[in-house]
């Protein structure tokens, strides 16, 4: 090879090497960009409930203020304190769910798991939330007895109540003033066989066409969504599809109107027997 040949191809690689560190470069802004906005998204969310508290707290000290109202002061200081707690969890789930679905395992042992009673936990927890929105939370009892009967799941509790804390806390923040949720047991056709899961409906809200295969995206969130509340995050149905990749499942939605559904869904692989 001769002198001229060997200098044109160290040109090329060169040129090769700069357009890829341009690239980078590149990336590295817009993530920077997107990190600094959701930051301040967190810190908004972060800052609104803990507020919230503060004021009723001192309002109930107040002594002018008669008793009735400030049994509903202390109703709200709990539903503002359980969307605190929401939120943290949230937060400090990210960098252990990225792990986890690198590593493709669990940092803790899946255990059986009642969807019944998971769900009607999770829903006293929302209920005062929901209230003091002028919603509420129904949840369909029968269809639980007619999916799972006697079977439960296989699962990491933590991970699936706060995937189901996620679809609870968008619906009753997204759902119409006056309009019931319903969270309900649900069967599937998946891959040829029946997957079982558990849906929340809500009216409210309409989702676009569009927008449905993009709202388990990071940091997405709907263009209504973004009119209704300006300031969010775009993690809670990211996080919940995180959760039920890690279980071979599936964050199911499905919009008509007013009214969406989001669905967890669980493979045979992780319905079992109770007590088997």
């Amino acid at each position: 090879m001769n002198t001229q040949a060997i200098e044109d191809g160290d040109s090329t690689e060169t040129e090769l090497l700069r357009a890829e560190l341009a690239t980078l470069r590149l990336e590295l802004e817009e993530t920077r960009k997107t990190t600094t906005q959701y930051l301040q998204n967190v810190a908004h969310q972060l800052t609104a409930p803990l507020n919230a508290i503060k004021w009723n707290i001192e309002a109930i000290k107040d002594e002018k203020i008669p008793i009735p109202r400030k049994k509903n002061l202390l109703s709200s200081i709990y539903s503002q304190g359980t969307i605190l707690v929401h939120l943290i969890k949230n937060f400090s789930l990210m960098s252990n769910l990225e792990a986890d679905h690198e590593l493709g395992q669990f940092r803790d042992q899946p255990e059986e798991v009642n969807p019944l009673r998971l769900a009607i936990n999770l829903i006293s927890d929302f209920q005062p939330q929901a209230a003091e929105m002028s919603k509420q939370i129904e949840i369909r009892m029968l269809t639980f007895d007619e999916v799972f009967d006697s079977e439960s799941l296989l699962v990491v509790k933590n991970l699936i109540a706060q995937a189901l804390s996620n679809l609870l806390e968008n619906a009753i923040k997204y759902s119409s003033t006056g309009t019931t949720i319903y969270v309900a047991a649900v069967v599937k056709q998946q891959d040829g066989c029946p997957w079982r899961g558990i849906s929340v409906t809500n009216a409210g809200l309409r989702i676009l066409p569009e927008e449905l295969h993009h709202l388990s995206d990071r940091g997405f969130r709907g263009s209504q969504a973004k009119q209704k509340i300006p300031a969010g995050t775009g993690i809670g149905l990211y996080l919940a599809d995180k959760v039920m990749r890690l279980h071979q499942g599936l964050v199911i939605a499905n919009a008509k109107g007013p009214e969406t559904s989001m669905t967890l869904l669980f493979p045979p692989s992780r319905i079992v027997k109770a007590g088997g």
